[in-house]
Order: C-alpha cells, then sequence, then structure tokens
C-alpha cells in the first residue's frame, strides 16, 4: 500500500502529510536494535531471579579469600579449551550422579559454572532439591568471564 502511494504520488507528498514517518521509523528501528542487543542479557536476568548471583570479579575474590568449589558443567572439550583455574569439569549430564547429596563436612560454597549460566541456573535447581544450600551462579557464565579478562587456564 506504501509503494502505491509513493508510487502516485511522490516521496515530497508523502513526506509532506506525514511528517513525522521518518522519525518514527528511526526510532522503531532503534529500539529494534537495542532489543536484540539486550536479549542475552534480559534472559539471564530473567533465569536468575531470586539466585544468588556472582559477577566474574567477585567469583574471583572469594576463590582467593574463603574459597569455592568451581564446578565447571561444560562439556570436556569445552573445558579443555579454556577454564577456571581450580575448576573442577562436572560435564551437567554427570552431574546427578555425581552430587547426590551435599557433604555435611564441605567448608566451601559451590560456584556453577556453564557458558551462558543457562546449564548452571539447571544444576543450581537440581543441587537446591538434593539439599545444597551454599551454591552460586557465575552470572554470564565463561562468555562474562572472558569478557571482563579474568584468567584462564588451559
Amino acid at each position: 500500500m506504501l509503494l502505491t502511494v509513493l508510487a502516485t504520488s511522490g516521496l515530497e507528498d508523502w513526506m509532506a502529510a506525514n511528517p513525522q514517518a521518518p522519525g518514527l521509523l528511526v526510532g522503531t528501528l532503534g529500539l529494534l536494535g537495542l532489543l536484540v542487543a539486550l536479549a542475552p542479557r534480559i534472559a539471564s536476568w530473567h533465569r536468575g531471579k531470586g539466585r544468588p548471583l556472582l559477577e566474574p570479579l567477585q567469583a574471583e575474590e572469594l576463590m582467593l579469600g574463603a574459597g569455592l568449589l568451581v564446578l565447571d558443567l561444560r562439556e570436556e572439550s569445552a573445558y579443555r579449551a579454556g577454564h577456571i583455574r581450580g575448576a573442577l569439569p562436572v560435564p551437567f549430564r554427570d552431574l546427578a550422579t555425581r552430587f547426590q547429596q551435599p557433604d555435611p563436612l564441605a567448608k566451601r560454597a559451590l560456584l556453577l559454572v556453564d557458558d551462558t549460566d543457562a546449564l548452571s541456573h539447571e544444576a543450581y535447581a537440581l543441587l537446591a532439591g538434593r539439599g545444597f544450600q551454599w551454591m552460586y551462579v557465575l552470572k554470564g557464565g565463561m562468555v562474562a568471564w572472558r569478557r571482563s579478562r579474568r584468567p584462564i587456564v588451559k
């Protein structure tokens, strides 16, 4: 319909009749671009509502201080390509069999890590259902860890 209007009356006539159209078009494209750019962060925020999350810098500080047991939930090949120093490789598919119940003598909290934090939230729900309490999710996963330029070991 717009093309027929433009073809019959010309672009100048249409612009004169609709002076707000270019601004609305630019604004709509800008909002669409913003939503596309923010979609991964919004998804991560939604998954993490009500759960203890750590930013990469906070996680590194806890690892140096009181100590965290970092569980890397990625596949073995991703773990070998680069991981957080001291991380224990526990692929998500093996988590249910390796962590049946909490150790009452354990003194360190668990930090759950995967690529984006999606699997970490699933692991959190699984382990919380089994009685584990001192757990954190690395917000944004290894993507955020690399983006914040934290050290990686191969």
